[in-house]
């Protein structure tokens, strides 16, 4: 069974092995915990999970500023890809930007991570710009994808 739920301070000690798990396995430069706390802590910010069977399942953090959403961060655990819980995680996103209005979507993904574009384009994202040496730990370029609702 798959429950979605809004992460907070209150809940996050509960899932942060987890989720520093996921991040460190999902990323060349993985967030540190203090980046997750300060997400919590901006009102522009969304933190949701996903637990399966009582396991955290993956994670998605974005912001909705001024009628859009820019999608921060998200990361499903490697024992439960293409499972759908990266689809569970956007279509919340996606219900909560709705909800507020949204008409734009974007994100930044390294062209190197085909899984993750396929995975978006899949979505119905579509590549829309590059940001040249945007990653600082690479200096590759970031494709900017978006999908308007």
């Amino acid at each position: 069974m798959i429950s979605l739920t809004e992460l907070t301070r209150d809940i996050l000690s509960a899932f942060q092995h987890d989720i520093l798990y996921i991040e460190q396995y999902s990323f060349p430069t993985p967030w540190g915990l203090e980046a997750f706390v300060t997400e919590l802590d901006r009102p522009m910010s969304h933190v949701w999970i996903v637990e399966e069977d009582r396991n955290l399942a993956g994670y998605i953090c974005f912001w909705i500023v001024a009628r859009e959403i820019h999608l921060m961060n998200i990361a499903v655990h490697p024992r439960r890809r293409r499972r759908g819980v990266g689809s569970e995680l956007l279509g919340k996103m996606t219900e909560i930007g709705k909800g507020a209005d949204v008409r734009e979507i974007s994100l930044e993904v390294r062209p190197s991570n085909k899984a993750a574009r396929a995975f978006y384009l899949q979505a119905g994202f579509q590549e829309t710009g590059r940001r040249p040496r945007y990653y600082d730990d690479t200096r590759e370029d970031a494709l900017i994808m978006a999908m308007s609702l």
